[in-house]
């Protein structure tokens, strides 16, 4: 994990090594007693005595008491990196900062160790011994390269290592590589070679990669990108692969984190443009809004050629009209780890549209939706014979009971003795509605939920939106708590909807009517 030794001093190694057995060419693998772990690969093996080992180790122990026990905030000076900041700022044994570093690095959310910033502020947790210890037991921890130039190395003659690879990915682990693979080689022309050892030869060394414990995906610029899932790689190892193949790109990521897996591989794939978190709107009002985790420009063309992917982690899949929709956009959806959604018993919803044009047509079809039944141009008394022997009635544009109020709804035409006489209903129990002939919908629909007393108020509603949907609807219009109704609610709108929002409506429980 450390900053890279000359690549003279690698050869330097694997010579001396080389040295220690009887010379012998180098065919397609190394011969098994001259193979390393990838601990022994990633430490550069002690010269000194026992008893000198033993001191500088009980130093360092001295020296670890200057890390604060509950950790500490750093900030980064030049020249610094993690390991030096470790040992000599803090005083820490190689064994202990090697422990410690990973930590570092998920805490901090540092992906390339040599690439610190001056400046940069860094959580230094503090140093559990025996959380090191089980970290270096496990065999995860990644200790320093060879020494630094103008020192020398130790020697290794007969001493055996073992290059072990690490046990299987997990039927899960498998399960996600698969699924990102067949994505992957759909979205990037695969190569043939992938499938293939990744293998690098020298006059003086073969390094082999078995690719089903370290797969490799194609890139858009022709390199590859090589998963290391569990970060298992030493750093001996990718010295020699970045060393010998520049163009392979080395991701250690976990499938486990489906998420972060996918990022860090668009991230390296040579892409024009990956964009996450991606919200497409489709429409006006009402609007479509698709939810994305990725979105992809393979190349600087790929809007003009309409050549765009969605790529998705664990969102519901997107139903098939709006695959159908977004495939006439120029958009092609992935989602390698979609299911159908749960089943979700959610209370009735209703939905009512208006789709009359005239006044009084707009008004009855607003009253049916309010599941009240009006009555036209009925006459009502004003003053009753039996009173003063004075008969005076009038006539209701529309009239109607509900929750036993009684209701008029009247149209205003400038006639002050009407308006009055509509006044005087109201003290014989009537509630008046008054509309002007110029009200549109909207206006008529507030005016007729203030007189019947309902609550409601006009606005651009979420109509469609939970967590884990790949897609929201948005739309104008009301949203009624209207106690009369199935549920209890409505939305009302005058606004038209096609098939495909009626689609999505119905399938997320909605009761659609049209007026």
């Amino acid at each position: 994990m450390f900053s890279c030794a000359p690549i003279r001093n690698i050869m330097f190694l694997l010579l001396t090594m080389t040295a220690s057995a009887a010379v012998q060419p180098l065919h397609a693998a190394m011969d098994p007693r001259f193979e390393l772990s990838p601990q022994t690969l990633g430490r550069t093996p002690g010269r000194t005595s026992a008893a000198k080992s033993s001191k500088h180790a009980a130093h360092h122990r001295c020296r670890t008491r200057q890390l604060p026990k509950n950790g500490f905030t750093y900030v980064v000076k030049s020249g610094d990196n993690l390991h030096k900041i470790l040992v000599r700022r803090f005083g820490l044994g190689d064994n202990e900062a090697e422990a410690l570093i990973e930590d570092i690095c998920l805490k901090n959310n540092i992906r390339d160790i040599k690439r610190l910033k001056i400046g940069q502020r860094i959580e230094i947790p503090g140093l559990d011994r025996a959380t090191a210890s089980a970290t270096m037991a496990r065999g995860t921890d990644h200790a320093a390269l060879p020494a630094a130039p103008g020192t020398d190395l130790p020697t290794t003659a007969g001493k055996t290592f073992t290059l072990t690879a690490p046990s299987a990915a997990a039927p899960d682990e498998q399960e996600t590589l698969r699924q990102i693979k067949g994505v992957w080689d759909r979205i990037v022309p695969p190569k043939s070679e992938l499938n293939k050892p990744l293998t690098l030869h020298s006059p003086t060394f073969t390094l082999t990669l078995d690719p089903q414990r370290y797969p490799m995906y194609a890139t858009m610029d022709g390199g590859r990108i090589l998963v290391d899932r569990k970060n298992t790689i030493p750093p001996l190892v990718k010295s020699l692969i970045q060393e010998k193949e520049p163009s392979v790109r080395i991701v250690s990521e976990t499938p486990a984190n489906a998420r972060q897996l996918l990022a860090t591989m668009l991230e390296t794939a040579g892409f024009y443009s990956v964009e996450e978190n991606f919200n497409l709107e489709l429409g006006a009002d009402p609007m479509i809004t698709i939810h994305s985790d990725f979105k992809i420009e393979k190349a600087a063309d790929s809007l003009v050629n309409q050549d765009v992917v969605l790529l998705n982690d664990e969102r519901q899949e997107l139903p098939t009209a709006l695959r159908g929709v977004l495939k006439k956009e120029g958009f092609t959806v992935y989602e390698p780890f979609a299911a159908p959604g749960p089943l979700i018993v959610r209370p009735a919803r209703n939905f009512g549209q208006i789709g009359v044009s005239t006044q009084p047509e707009m008004v009855d079809a607003i009253l049916v939706s309010l599941a009240v039944s009006p009555e036209r141009d009925r006459t009502l008394e004003v003053f009753g014979a039996d009173d003063n022997g004075i008969s005076l009635s009038v006539k209701a544009d529309r009239s109607f009971v509900s929750s036993g109020q009684k209701y008029v709804i009247n149209r205003f035409d400038g006639d002050a003795v009407t308006y009055t006489l509509f006044r005087i209903l109201e003290t014989r129990g009537y509630r008046v509605i008054t509309l002007d002939r110029k009200d549109d919908f909207r206006k008529s629909t507030e005016k007729i939920l203030s007189g019947m007393k309902i609550r409601g108020a006009y606005g651009r509603h979420d109509l469609i939106r939970e967590e884990g949907l790949p897609y929201s609807v948005q739309m104008s219009g009301f949203w009624l708590d209207a106690p009369s109704l199935p549920g209890g609610n409505l939305f009302l709108t005058d606004l038209a909807i096609d098939r495909v929002v009626r689609s999505l409506l119905l399938e997320n429980g909605f009761n659609i009517s049209t007026r």
